[in-house]
């Protein structure tokens, strides 16, 4: 699903999540933090090197009892790298006994290589690590040095073709293999995000200082371009810490690796453990390892070209990405729950709502399933999309004078006790059919791994793809104009990613025992989509729901 799609990784498939900030006195407390993080990544690595991770559990199919989850991508998110390729990239699956044993560090546009575990005594210590980091971060570096980590926001079936003009270096292939096998990438970046990326909407939505939540996930997916911090990545590699000067604390990863509820609770996780720890003591042990090894590369004039033809696409990507957050307060789930809804096929429902409000339709939808209870299980498509759903939000826009498809209407106190018992008629069978779709899928009843499945059997077997793959229904059901997923952090994080069409909208959420945090997505470029407007219409959805159901409660 992933491996085949020749766009390029950040916005349109890289999610990116922006954590709570942190607040350090100077260089030498942000040096610590991250290797305090990094020892703990270290743990971790060594608690899946040991098979000793814990199975999460979940209600089974009957509600009755529980059942463990595959927990194959856990395992796997230290151990993935995506290798661009011509036609299809490739995942690289580590071996580790010869990765995981250094983590590359991008500061200013360069990368350097720490070992963090010395072949004559294992791990380098808390102390040691926290050093090296120092030394990153007071080193002078020349502006002017091109930056090489911008390839990698390419077009795959480009940068493939850019990192084979790299590769008859052999320096360059020395610096691609210790990219390929580091354990994880760390971003230390020396800017913020100017004002231009901030929330159009709320402006009292503030994250800190001058920035909002808008800008901080604008920095976290994507860096704002070559002009600021985008070529301090190496979007290929999974797993991607991000610190900024202010304090900015989040992460960037690669998508075929494995879904968001598993990487982006690792990392808050980790983070938790770092957070609760004592301050450091002022006195350290001084270092005698070497400096960290500085990755320079040797570039020909293509290379220089790419370089450019990179920074120039992706700046274009950058500058075409609406994103707008909405942090919704007037109720919380508990509300949702005390009417006996799920408050995921709730939010799925006011999502519908909302495109039909302002585009008189309803499109594609994809809502990730995970369906981890079956081994090597990943993500199913619940299909949000519905005649129920149709039904009900146009009996909701009947009288609604901003909604494209809205009657003005003038009902008597009869009529309008009659309506509003209808639509709460049309609302519990829409909420029936997005219940049951939900169940399906995440008990492995859903349609689309199968089609996947058949499709890629067919072309391994050398069969003639069969024809409802090349049917124009097809196509239809499977262009998602809308992108949705839940993915719920411990904390109040703001987690986010692109459209996965040109012409559609993508939409994350944390359901928060506050509130609702929606992160909204879509391209300037198309025009008729506005993340804006999204967001501001999705909140009046929310609130025309509850008035819905308290009308009806209230009789």
């Amino acid at each position: 699903m992933y491996l085949s799609v020749p766009l390029a990784l950040p916005i349109n498939s890289n999610p990116g999540l922006a954590a709570r900030p942190k607040t350090f006195n100077n260089q030498k407390e942000a040096a610590v933090f991250l290797s305090r993080f990094l020892t703990e990544l270290l743990n971790h690595q060594e608690i899946l090197d040991s098979a000793g991770l814990e199975a999460e559990q979940v209600k089974s199919k009957d509600g009755k009892s529980m059942q463990p989850m595959c927990m194959a991508q856990h395992y796997q998110i230290l151990r993935i790298y995506r290798r661009p390729g011509m036609n299809n990239d490739e995942q690289v699956i580590l071996d580790r006994e010869s990765s995981g044993n250094h983590i590359i560090v991008a500061h200013h546009n360069q990368f350097y290589s720490v070992p963090v575990r010395a072949p004559d005594r294992g791990r380098i210590t808390e102390d040691e690590l926290a050093q090296q980091i120092l030394t990153i971060m007071e080193t002078k570096t020349d502006p002017r040095t091109p930056p090489v980590g911008i390839l990698t926001t390419m077009k795959r079936p480009a940068w493939a073709k850019a990192r084979e003009e790299l590769l008859k270096s052999e320096h360059n292939r020395h610096n691609l293999e210790l990219l390929e096998k580091c354990l994880c990438v760390v971003c230390i970046d020396d800017d913020v995000l100017p004002g231009a990326f901030n929330n159009p909407f709320k402006k009292e939505d503030r994250w800190i200082g001058d920035r909002d939540y808008a800008n901080v996930l604008h920095h976290v997916l994507h860096g704002g371009g070559s002009r600021h911090l985008g070529a301090n990545r190496w979007f290929d590699k999974t797993f991607h810490a991000i610190l900024g000067k202010d304090g900015m604390w989040g992460m960037n990863y690669e998508h075929s690796a494995g879904e968001g509820p598993a990487i982006f609770i690792t990392f808050e996780e980790l983070t938790e453990k770092v957070d609760a720890m004592p301050p450091p003591e002022e006195n350290t042990v001084p270092s005698h390892l070497p400096a960290p090894e500085k990755l320079e590369w040797q570039l020909s004039e293509q290379n220089l070209n790419d370089i450019r033809d990179a920074m120039s696409s992706f700046d274009a990507l950058v500058e075409d990405l609406d994103l707008c957050i909405l942090w919704f307060q007037d109720y919380t789930k508990e509300f949702i729950k005390s009417q006996k809804i799920s408050p995921d096929v709730y939010i799925q429902l006011a999502l519908q709502f909302t495109h039909f409000r302002l585009h008189g339709n309803l499109v594609a939808t994809y809502e990730s399933a995970s369906i981890r209870r079956f081994a090597l299980g990943r993500v199913d498509c619940i299909r949000a999309a519905s005649p129920e759903v149709l039904n009900w939000a146009k009996a909701m826009c009947q009288g609604d004078p901003e909604s494209q498809s809205g009657n003005q209407q003038n009902n008597t106190s009869d009529e309008g006790t009659k309506r509003h018992d209808r639509i709460k008629e049309l609302f519990d069978l829409a909420v029936q059919r997005q219940t049951t779709e939900m169940n399906d899928n995440i008990n492995g009843y859903g349609i689309d791994n199968h089609l996947m499945g058949l499709r890629y059997v067919a072309q391994e077997a050398g069969e003639p793809i069969p024809d409802i793959f090349t049917d124009q229904a097809y196509k239809l059901v499977n262009h998602f104009a809308l992108s949705t997923s839940q993915v719920t952090s411990k904390n109040d994080a703001i987690i986010g990613y692109g459209p996965v069409v040109p012409d559609g909208y993508g939409c994350a959420y944390n359901i928060r025992s506050s509130g609702f945090i929606f992160s909204v997505s879509a391209f300037h470029s198309d025009g008729r989509t506005n993340a804006t407007r999204f967001a501001q219409t999705l909140e009046r959805s929310l609130r025309d729901m509850a008035d819905m159901l308290n009308k009806v409660n209230q009789r």
